[in-house]
């Protein structure tokens, strides 16, 4: 093979005559070589309409098109894309990820990097490159080396491989990956001294060394030659990075010489193990307890508990509030050693929950009230279960007693003023859900005396009896709405003289009872949100930025607490202020938040702004933060949101406090899933749903342009890269939350699902973007969300949809609008993406398919 050194770019082939360069190079016989004029190119590289591609949504190819499209939630591309790409689908990449690059990409300027997978514009792909062949025998790079033919290489895979380069022969690659695999973990002047081909293993070490860097952060499972190749090197990328051993109980097949090698090296490092690296092993050693005692033959399970001791043991590194948003993770895990009848995993997992009971901070109140509450949902699930017959948890007696008997314990231990607190709440909001309202009043029931702690309150507050009857809230969910008298700790009302500080509102605030199948599910998402939430602000920078504002983390706090008290109940945290959007579009401003009275500050048929809200709402001084607020809180939810792939984004689930926070609620719809209505409505209007919904005509002219770039997309990046840190963790909370469906709980509780864990994989790889660099992923973030606020059409329509409440003339206000909508999306898809009218028919088939059922789905917008 001739060289390659003198190759060039294929941006400055196009700067200067392209005639006068296709003369050149064929008479070098490099044009036979790899290089192709502008016009051949397409043939040979795939470049989408990016522009015309609504954002994570299914687009009709034309019909001489001969790439592949692919929906947001489906994976794109062949195999070897995939796996370089770890998982991020296509559909997702709206603008070039090169750090140096701020642009979007339009039509016919997408374009592949044959190395890693991902996108860029062509100017910031260098070559192309004729290869034949990188050697033969590399099963383990063979998903990251590009495929034979033309190659083209962004500037980190260039580095990598430095096509192009004297002295660098791609056939000796696979030879030196062979011979270096052992040895890859050596410094770099040990590997390179004496060699004939130091380019050719320099490469080689750094293809490795990458390969090393996906499979200790991804979340995909390995190939057989990965395992090997990992498996070989355990003991040593264990030394060099605890947070391997992770990976290994994740990847590991249970067999005798695994099994054990994972519990030595536990035994070995777990004093300096990380708390939520032991969490995610305490969690994979629980599901797979069963099979590794059996492997260990007589003495497996001490030798298993001992395991779990030891990582439960690194979960002291963990403050309460942490280890909340993880109980029900932590619950399962000692719910599957009890299924295993390994009664010591089960009590390790015990043991570092109650030893995080037994501080008297605040934050410690609070975990014991949702800890209390966590095991008294399992009480009440194994009770029904009985009674309906189901077998739960299989034949070990243990496996159906330990959550009494932790609740016990938990009691037992407490002061006695502090579980006289835990049976008041208990017997109180058993009351409510029972509609004994009588009971639960401020007079003559409870009182002052009587207080009692909940927990979806701060733990310095307690809750003195209802103050007026409960009523349901304007929403198809319909929780009750309850307002209680309360009484704060008296340090709370204290100044820093020591004088008694008068408050400044009524003594009164509100709790949320609902009741829904899907509840527990909704319950394990918000928590997962809270938990993503804490570990972004402890970024430094967003915390130095957040201090600039003169703000604190409860004054951008974008989540809210759900506690379950039962199999599909709940109690919700009241956001006291908090208005929905549709209220601040409406131009109300009532009672609770002015003192002047219901009244209408827009005139009919105005628009009310979330600016106007706010203003009205605020002093001189204050509104200046409550926009700084809004600007938080808005990066942070736009992140999540997409993270967490929650749907049905009406303006009836986004809230927006009198103070600027705005938050999203009610995660019926959260994973990926989306209402049936919402879907078609988005489908109808511009070809599908978009990855998430952010609102941002309505933000823009509230904060302006100067907040926008100060606070909003420089939070949502850095946001974005602290989430994406955690996909091992991310996983299993996601998969904990896929497990809580109404048909997993009458199947008997919470039961490991294989199909499930791997959903959950790819769920996180597709919204985590793990394969990525930093730079990379922060360039992904940010033009995803560009591109984002300039498809809310849909989205308007819903909210448009959902205000209009015709009663009886709805069927034919779904009709005539679904009539438009058909309509709109004919044109747009003639004018836009001009599909052939072989494509067309197959969408109009599916369009006409659905629409009785969309009528009725829709129909439940007005309900």
């Amino acid at each position: 093979m001739s060289s390659p050194c003198h190759v060039p770019d294929i941006t400055d082939l196009e700067s200067s005559s392209v005639g006068e360069k296709e003369d050149q190079l064929a008479a070098e016989g490099l044009f036979g070589r790899g290089w192709l004029p502008p016009e051949e190119r397409g043939k040979l590289i795939s470049e989408p309409e990016a522009e015309e591609e609504a954002l994570g949504w299914e687009v009709v190819a034309t019909a001489t098109s001969k790439c592949s499209r692919s929906s947001s939630f489906s994976e794109s591309g062949s195999h070897l894309d995939k796996a370089r790409s770890d998982g991020v689908p296509e559909d997702l990449i709206m603008g070039c990820l090169d750090s140096s690059c701020s642009r979007l990409f339009g039509p016919n300027e997408k374009s592949r990097c044959s190395g890693c997978g991902f996108f860029f514009c062509p100017r910031h792909l260098k070559g192309p490159w004729y290869v034949n062949y990188f050697g033969n025998g590399t099963p383990l790079l063979e998903t990251h080396l590009p495929k034979p033919g033309q190659v083209f290489l962004c500037s980190s895979c260039h580095q990598r491989l430095p096509l192009g380069e004297k002295g660098f022969e791609p056939q000796h690659l696979a030879l030196e990956v062979q011979m270096m695999k052992a040895t890859v973990l050596k410094p770099e002047e040990e590997m390179l001294e004496g060699i004939p081909f130091p380019l050719v293993r320099s490469a080689a070490r750094a293809l490795l060394l990458r390969l090393l860097e996906q499979l200790r952060h991804g979340s995909r499972n390995w190939s057989e030659a990965e395992k090997e190749w990992v498996w070989s090197l355990a003991p040593e990328l264990v030394e060099q990075d605890v947070g391997w051993l992770t990976q290994l109980f994740r990847q590991t097949q249970w067999t005798k010489e695994e099994t054990t090698l994972c519990l030595d090296l536990l035994a070995k490092v777990h004093a300096s193990l990380a708390g939520w690296e032991a969490l995610q092993i305490l969690s994979l050693l629980g599901r797979s307890a069963g099979p590794a005692c059996k492997l260990l033959g007589a003495g497996g399970e001490r030798k298993v508990g001992l395991a779990a001791v030891h990582a439960a043991e690194a979960l002291k590194a963990l403050n309460p509030t942490e280890i909340t948003c993880c109980l029900e993770l932590l619950l399962d895990t000692a719910q599957e050693f009890a299924n295993s009848d390994c009664q010591g995993g089960c009590r390790a997992v015990l043991s570092a929950l109650r030893h995080q009971t037994a501080q008297e901070s605040m934050a410690a109140r609070a975990f014991r009230n949702e800890y209390f509450w966590a095991l008294e949902t399992r009480v009440q699930a194994l009770a029904h279960y009985r009674q309906r017959g189901i077998e739960n948890h299989g034949s070990a007696p243990y496996a159906e007693s330990w959550q009494s008997l932790a609740q016990q314990e938990l009691l037992r231990n407490l002061p006695q003023e502090a579980e006289l607190g835990l049976l008041r709440q208990h017997a109180w909001v058993r009351h409510m859900e029972r509609g004994d309202y009588e009971c639960c009043k401020h007079e003559p029931a409870w009182g002052e005396d009587r207080s009692f702690p909940l927990a979806v309150w701060p733990p310095y507050r307690t809750c003195a009896g209802l103050e007026t009857a409960p009523r349901k809230a304007e929403s198809k969910s319909a929780p009750l709405i309850v307002r209680c008298r309360y009484r704060d700790e008296p340090s709370r009302g204290k100044t820093k003289s020591g004088k008694v500080k008068l408050p400044e509102r009524r003594k009164t605030s509100g709790v949320l009872l609902k009741k829904d199948p899907d509840m527990h599910k909704e319950q394990q998402v918000g928590q997962t949100l809270r938990l993503l939430e804490i570990l972004i602000w402890k970024d430094p920078k967003l915390q130095e930025l957040l201090n600039s504002e003169g703000l604190s983390f409860e004054d951008v706090r974008a989540t809210y607490i759900i506690a379950m008290t039962g199999p599909n109940t709940a109690m919700l945290e009241f956001i006291d202020g908090a208005r929905t959007l549709k209220y601040v579009r409406s131009g109300r401003l009532d009672g609770g938040s002015a003192p002047f009275g219901p009244k209408y500050f827009m005139t009919n048929g105005e628009k009310g702004t979330l600016k106007t809200f706010l203003r009205l709402n605020n002093n001189r001084d204050d509104f200046a933060k409550s926009l700084a607020r809004l600007a938080f809180t808005s990066a942070i939810s736009a992140v999540l949101s997409f993270v967490a792939g929650l749907g049905d984004r009406h303006h009836e689930n986004f809230m927006v406090t009198v103070d600027g926070r705005l938050v999203h609620v009610d995660f019926g719809y959260a994973l990926g899933k989306e209402p049936l209505d919402s879907m078609l409505i988005h489908f109808a209007v511009q070809g599908g749903r978009p990855a998430t919904t952010i609102q941002y005509d309505e933000l823009i002219e509230a904060v302006t342009d100067e907040l926008m770039e100060r606070i909003f997309w420089p939070v949502v990046c850095r946001a974005y890269l602290c989430v994406r840190k955690y996909p091992g963790l991310l996983v299993e909370m996601f998969y904990t939350a896929m497990l809580r469906t109404p048909r997993s709980a009458l199947k008997g509780h919470w039961q490991q699902n294989a199909s499930l864990w791997q959903e959950a994989q790819r769920f996180v790889a597709r919204n985590c973007a793990a394969g990525m660099s930093e730079p990379s992923a922060e360039r992904f973030i940010y033009s995803l969300l560009q591109h984002c606020t300039r498809m809310e059409r849909g989205a308007q329509l819903r909210d448009e949809l959902k205000g209009l409440r015709l009663g009886e003339k709805t069927t034919q206000a779904v009709s005539k609008a679904w009539t438009v909508a058909k309509t709109t999306s004919r044109n747009a898809a003639h004018e836009v993406i001009a599909v052939g009218p072989e494509a067309w028919q197959q969408l109009q088939q599916k369009a006409s398919s659905a629409a009785s059922t969309a009528l009725e789905g829709t129909k439940r917008l007005f309900s």
